[in-house]
């Protein structure tokens, strides 16, 4: 059996295991931001265009960012990244590695969030109501973690490359697991300079089962976008403006159901990148450096009611198609 048989092979019980999921379950089809970790960009380069990543990641970005992209680098290539949320609340962290085999490409991702110090308050006496005789204090300290970890195949048609991506999820809160199966699709149309992509994630909607049986649902998000590369010669430099348009069935009849992003690169002699972009109504702005196959970006995003968020990433390619 070829290997992209294998994988596809596994994707498909994936589906047949979260197909098996217990009925009986108390069921949460209205659970928000239970995906919410990993509807972000994989790294800095696409978060400082605006969150922008459906048309323009590649290789490992594109294991998060849209499975189809996973090829659209020559040989081998890994990524990592780290964020600060929210004024270092929230801590993000994501590892992937991607490999073009030419017609076809596999990936493997990881993405962990977490909270930690987190204080469990308690009340001195239990029977009573809270007043100034007794007010709650810190009984103890824990955390909150949510993992993910993706599996993605892409394949090259006459019509476009098509991908997908398989994804176990992962959650602890305080002592309580919760897992899920989830699967994302993606597809890829290049027109010379243009390029144009979709993703759909969470395509069948995602399960979350806790302990003790609870269900909550991961509604499927659709992602779809454009990049136009050009050069400027007068400048040694390529511009890419890319544009994106995000459609979350979760927040159907409300102003966040459409989010739009986008962003510009401006890029010279294929070494130094300046990045900016609006994510919604958020100001974004970056910077990569590129040092032979190392690859370090930066970006930065504001929020005028949780702080900012700051994200590096380096990434390393090497080896060709075969």
């Amino acid at each position: 059996m070829t290997l992209h048989r294998r994988i596809i092979t596994l994707v498909a019980g994936f589906a047949l295991l979260s197909l098996a999921l217990p009925s009986y379950a108390e069921f949460d089809w209205d659970a928000k931001y239970a995906g919410d970790f990993i509807t972000g960009q994989s790294n800095a380069r696409l978060l400082a265009l605006g969150g922008a990543g459906v048309a323009i990641s590649d290789g490992p970005s594109a294991v998060l960012g849209n499975p189809s992209r996973i090829g659209f680098l020559a040989g081998q290539g890994v990524s990592l990244m780290h964020a600060d949320r929210f004024e270092s609340a929230v801590k993000v962290d994501h590892a992937a590695w991607a490999r073009n085999n030419g017609d076809h490409a596999i990936g493997f991702g990881l993405v962990r969030q977490g909270v930690d110090d987190i204080p469990v308050t308690a009340l001195r006496d239990r029977s009573s109501g809270i007043n100034p005789q007794n007010r709650p204090y810190v009984a103890n300290w824990t955390s909150a973690s949510e993992y993910a970890f993706l599996l993605a195949y892409s394949q090259d048609r006459p019509y476009g490359t098509i991908g997908g991506a398989a994804k176990l999820l992962y959650k602890r809160l305080d002592t309580t697991d919760g897992f899920g199966l989830g699967f994302d699709l993606g597809y890829t149309k290049r027109f010379g300079g243009l390029v144009l992509g979709a993703q759909l994630r969470d395509a069948i909607t995602t399960l979350l089962t806790w302990e003790g049986g609870r269900q909550e649902a991961i509604k499927p998000t659709l992602r779809a976008g454009a990049a136009f590369s050009f050069p400027v010669e007068r400048f040694n430099a390529i511009a890419t403006p890319v544009v994106e348009a995000e459609f979350r069935s979760e927040a159907l009849g409300t102003e966040n159901a459409f989010i739009p992003h986008v962003g510009l690169e401006w890029t010279i002699r294929n070494i130094v990148s300046l990045r900016g972009g609006m994510d919604d109504d958020r100001l974004s702005y970056g910077a990569g450096l590129a040092i032979g196959p190392i690859g370090l970006d930066y970006a930065f995003v504001g929020h005028d009611d949780l702080g900012a968020t700051h994200r590096i990433s380096v990434g390393y390619h090497w080896g060709a198609v075969r």
